[in-house]
């Protein structure tokens, strides 16, 4: 069965791909159709395993503004189940019946009343550092909101207001709900990027009566001897807001890192720690799945355990011999964790990503993608996770 899909999902990609040469006149607009087929095999040291492999379809149009005022954009995603050997849970490849669906990631009216101000509403992917809507399975999460944004010379500023989410395998939204009552989350943000090679980023988001958090970074970019430098720092604060929490809740996150890169070559490190009462809550409640923007959340681990002390070493490489080949190796040791049950718990994570993207002739930017991550410690079980996936995207208009 699984060869017999996996026929039928290569049949639709050529056939797709042949037929993108019937786009003719655009009259501004743009038809993407995106090709994403996701293997996973995940094993778990206490026999929750996971094998899962599923093919999307992911047809996105974006229209002209009408007028130079008014437009709108809307993507929707299909999945078909490839494959589903689940002891437990299929973690988000499929339903969570390790079922194929259908999604609409984007479906929203765009304004420019002005130039350099862009407002959006409806639903939409959104990508802020408090909330956003990662792709990390085979379609995206998304967001119900009203988001505005202006831009000026060095300085951007940002707003939106959230009362539904979707998961990345759900068909349906529905509201931040906790404790018996729905909410919705409100947040301003802005960024600035100085002379001298700083830059800045600031967000504050709240949800009424339930959290509430606020998010600061810093990165600097210099050269240093033949080395292109970039050093960032990320600190994030986050408390309950009120009674829907359920709990008392306090806790902060800081986040620093040093990059060097030259020729084919990059080399990170980072050094991440939580702070305060408890570790760090980034999600909002309901289907919200909001991921971390820093680079201590790596395949599965995000490193934000109560009083965790982290730290990272990071190898990228371009192969120059095989133009499109890049490999990245990775690990990650956490300690000092407390976690109630165990105390000066650690935790550790290892991984390997090997992608090619196709450089030139007709299977141009089609990409193929190895991740695979060993996790293990005494304040987790221990998780061994291969992930292969395959993008191939296509211009239809």
């Amino acid at each position: 069965m699984f060869n017999k899909k996996l026929s039928i999902a290569a049949l639709a990609l050529s056939t797709v791909a042949s037929g993108s040469a019937f786009a003719t006149e655009n009259d501004g607009y743009k038809v993407d159709l995106d090709l994403r087929t996701f293997y996973m095999d995940r094993d778990w040291e206490v026999g929750e395993d996971t094998l899962a492999a599923g093919q999307a379809f992911k047809l996105s149009v974006a229209s002209p503004y009408y007028g130079g005022v008014i437009g709108f954009d809307a993507t929707v995603t299909h999945v078909v189940e490839l494959m589903d050997d689940k002891t437990i849970r299929s973690s988000d490849v499929l339903t969570p019946e390790g079922n194929g669906y259908t999604t609409v990631e984007n479906l929203y009216v765009k304004l420019k009343p002005a130039e350099n101000v862009n407002l959006r509403a409806g639903r939409m992917v959104m990508m802020t550092p408090l909330l956003n809507d990662l792709q990390s399975r085979l379609s995206a999460p998304s967001t119900q909101a009203v988001f505005g944004e202006a831009s000026f010379d060095n300085a951007g500023v940002y707003a939106f207001y959230s009362d539904e989410a979707s998961k990345n395998n759900s068909e349906s939204f529905t509201e931040y709900r906790a404790n018996g009552e729905d909410y919705s989350i409100a947040s301003l943000g802005g960024t600035y990027k100085f002379a001298n090679g700083v830059s800045s980023h600031i967000q504050y988001a709240v949800a009424d009566d339930y959290l509430k958090q606020s998010f600061f970074n810093v990165t600097y970019s210099t050269k240093l001897s033949d080395y292109d430098v970039t050093l960032d720092a990320i600190h994030m604060r986050g408390s309950d807001d009120g009674a829907l929490y359920g709990s008392d809740y306090d806790s902060n996150l800081t986040s620093l890192t040093a990059k060097f890169a030259k020729g084919n070559w990059a080399y990170t490190v980072n050094y991440q720690t939580v702070g305060g009462d408890d570790g760090y809550n980034i999600k909002w409640g309901g289907q919200d799945d909001t991921q971390f923007f820093t680079y201590g959340a790596v395949q599965l681990l995000d490193f934000n355990a109560n009083d965790i002390q982290a730290l990272q070493f990071r190898v990228d490489y371009d192969v120059p011999s095989l133009p499109g080949l890049h490999l990245m190796a990775r690990h990650t040791e956490g300690w000092d964790i407390d976690t109630g049950s165990v105390t000066d718990g650690e935790r550790r994570e290892t991984n390997f990503d090997a992608k090619y993207t196709v450089q030139s002739g007709k299977a141009k930017d089609l990409s193929v993608q190895l991740r695979v991550a060993h996790v293990d410690g005494n304040s987790i079980p221990r998780i061994n996770d291969v992930r292969l996936i395959m993008d191939y995207p296509i211009n239809l208009l």
